[in-house]
């Protein structure tokens, strides 16, 4: 039988998974609409960013409890994630972040998504592929004011605008945006850089080009900047309930969606002086009993969170001692063993969620691993199996 058809919580059990709560991606959608109409002047609401396969929760799943809570408009990176929507049936509205090869024109049209438009050579492709099929396709125009990735040099974003609405009848101009890159580390940068795209809006205005959608709010504009001019937000992190900044908890409460558990396979004694895992970067300073789990770095637990991270057995922190390996890593149970419970082969541990109280989140394994949680989520999230509760 094959595996894809399989319910997993039924008919086998794997020996690491996640578990998605999508009562929480419920719960933080509406949060976030709700911090939109408060942020912005003249909210449509959210377009929830669901690229990476929702950050490693599942885009198609994510996307349909989206859709039951009644999104109207998703944003992805590409093509090929805009077309797996289209193929389970979404109707959506679908925003890609990341448009700029000529070849992809055609796709974008068959398959209705709307790109973002940066370059003139996809203008025309676009505005050419649209005639043929005697359509009108939207568009989002990308002034880049700050980031220095993809975008409009902000300088030249008049006469690009202009060009297309001359050079490209086929394309309706309904969206414009830029992207916040230091809103979390500098307040006076993101404020001069909100000033210098209203000035862009205004000026074209004034031109008679009005859009309607103006949007520059990620997670971290959302929740920090209030604005008159902006009118849609596009939330990422946040949706899947971690923080950008710890300080935006005090403004919004949000549920984290993911747990990571992985199965303890063997359980023995390590003697004192005994090294553990390659290397022996850990020996034991004392007679310790220790755990196996059934997660390595091909699991995406990063091999950086060798000797500093943590995990849950029965409620209790469990240090990883010794370096991560491909598919398992060691953790101390030994003060687990001394409150009289010894953990089994088969029983569950918790690598990021809650277990009876305590909790490793995903900001944690983060700091342990010296990188930012959207990595972990994405690391974790997008190489095992996904269990969804509802």
């Amino acid at each position: 039988m094959d595996i894809k058809y399989l319910n997993l919580e039924t008919a086998y059990h794997p020996p690491v998974w996640c578990d998605i709560d999508l009562k929480a991606m419920a719960y933080n959608f509406e949060q976030l609409q709700k911090l939109a109409g408060k942020n912005m002047a003249h909210s449509l609401g959210v377009m929830p960013v669901i690229k990476a396969d929702a950050y490693g929760h599942g885009m198609v799943e994510i996307a349909k409890c989206l859709d039951d809570c009644g999104c109207k408009y998703f944003g992805v990176s590409n093509v090929s994630e805009g077309v797996v929507l289209r193929a389970a049936r979404l109707k959506q509205k679908i925003l890609l972040f990341e448009s700029t090869l000529v070849k992809e024109a055609q796709d974008i049209v068959d398959y209705e998504l709307t790109p973002t438009v940066c370059a003139l050579e996809m203008a025309h492709a676009l505005d050419h592929c649209a005639h043929q099929a005697g359509i009108q396709i939207p568009i989002h125009i990308k002034i880049d004011t700050g980031m220095g990735r993809l975008g409009v040099n902000e300088d030249y974003a008049l006469d690009y605008v202009e060009t297309l609405r001359t050079e490209c009848p086929n394309l309706i101009l309904e969206g414009i945006y830029t992207h916040f890159p230091v809103a979390d580390t500098d307040r006076d940068f993101t404020l001069n850089q909100m000033r210098r795209f209203r000035d862009i809006v205004y000026s074209l205005e004034n031109q008679f080009i009005t859009f309607s959608y103006v949007h520059a709010g990620n997670s971290m504009g959302l929740g920090d900047y209030k604005s008159d001019l902006f009118n849609l937000a596009r939330p990422g992190i946040m949706l899947y309930g971690v923080y950008p900044l710890e300080d935006l908890k005090a403004k919004v409460h949000l549920k984290p969606l993911m747990t990571v558990k992985a199965r303890i396979v063997f359980v023995q004694t390590i003697a004192k002086g005994r090294g553990v895992s390659y290397g022996h970067t850990f020996k034991a300073k004392e007679d310790i009993t220790v755990a196996i789990l059934s997660i390595g770095y091909s699991n995406g637990y990063m091999r950086s969170l060798s000797n500093k991270a943590f995990v849950l057995i029965s409620g209790v922190r469990c240090p990883v001692v010794g370096r991560v390996t491909m598919d398992q890593i060691i953790v101390d149970i030994t003060a687990v063993t001394l409150s009289g419970r010894i953990p089994q082969i088969g029983d569950e541990a918790v690598i990021m969620g809650t277990q009876k109280g305590e909790s490793i989140s995903a900001d944690e394994i983060a700091h342990w691993a010296d990188t930012i949680s959207y990595e972990i989520l994405c690391s974790l999230g997008n190489r095992q199996p996904r269990i969804y509760h509802s």
